[in-house]
């Protein structure tokens, strides 16, 4: 079956280009408690790189399943100590594929549109970003799924300049996130980095190949970005030994299943947006 291709509608402009278009500006309420950086005197033995899949996807998709499953697949080959997979679901660039059920749960939300917009929307679903590299020749970061497998492999046989290690402590739904990134070699590129709540075995229903899925179970779903969903920059010399310790406070929502959500960090660069390194962990 042909992947659904979404028809782009082109408005006109009632003003000139010269109009400036304002920054994101995150209103949600998790606490920075600590935010410290220094210059380690010991360097530490670099990590492993691990690679992010985004399952770029929509509710009324009928192929969308199969780029899931495609996704369950690799990290069973691979680990998901490898492979960190993050679903965006969005209602804003085609609601034809991606408009929520009425009376089911709706698992559209603004952090996976912003992180569309800004990466590239696809011209079809399902897609997805490997690493959010631009592969090759290409002039877009999203693939079909059917390239995830090798596109994966390609990015895990890079080396990453910066180890992430994440912990939490979790009292009731408080929540308290230490993140620390520690830079085992110098870098002179910018980079930026984000922080997500990721949840999976949510029910809700789902167009599939031959017919409607009314008790289909989505995974890796983003629900939630701490700071700015598209990355908050690390201002200072990124030199071997570099230290960011940030530590966030989160109440989290009652409708989020906490035996079922993962903390993901994501380091990136700032120019490229390519994914340096990824790393989650139980919530």
């Amino acid at each position: 079956m042909k992947r659904l291709v979404f028809i782009g509608s082109f408005l006109a402009l009632a003003f000139s280009s010269c109009e400036e278009i304002p920054p994101f500006i995150d209103y949600s309420k998790p606490a920075v408690v600590k935010d410290t950086t220094y210059v380690a005197s010991v360097i530490p033995a670099a990590q492993h790189k691990a690679v992010l899949l985004e399952d770029i996807t929509g509710v009324r998709c009928n192929n969308c399943p199969s780029a899931a499953q495609k996704a369950m697949d690799i990290i069973a080959q691979k680990s998901e100590d490898s492979v960190v997979v993050m679903a965006l679901y969005s209602g804003d660039y085609n609601v034809t594929f991606t408009a929520p059920w009425p009376g089911f749960t709706n698992v559209n939300n603004a952090y996976s549109g912003q992180v569309i917009n800004q990466l590239g929307v696809p011209n079809a679903l399902p897609n997805g970003y490997i690493d959010r590299h631009k592969f090759g020749v290409q002039t877009l970061r999203y693939n079909a799924y059917s390239t995830w497998p090798n596109l994966v492999n390609q990015r895990l046989r890079l080396t990453t300049p910066v180890n992430i290690t994440l912990e939490k402590t979790l009292s009731g739904r408080n929540l308290t996130v230490k993140m620390k990134l520690a830079y085992n070699t110098a870098v002179t590129d910018n980079h930026k980095y984000s922080l997500f709540i990721t949840e999976s075995g949510i029910v809700s229903k789902q167009t599939t190949l031959t017919s409607y899925d009314d008790n289909y179970v989505h995974n890796h779903v983003l629900r939630y970005a701490f700071g700015n969903a598209v990355g908050n920059a690390l201002n200072s010399p990124l030199v071997a030994g570099r230290t960011f310790e940030k530590i966030f406070e989160y109440e989290v929502p009652s409708d989020f299943n906490l035996a079922k959500c993962h903390i993901v960090c994501v380091v990136s660069d700032a120019t490229t947006e390519d994914v340096i390194n990824v790393r989650q962990i139980d919530l």
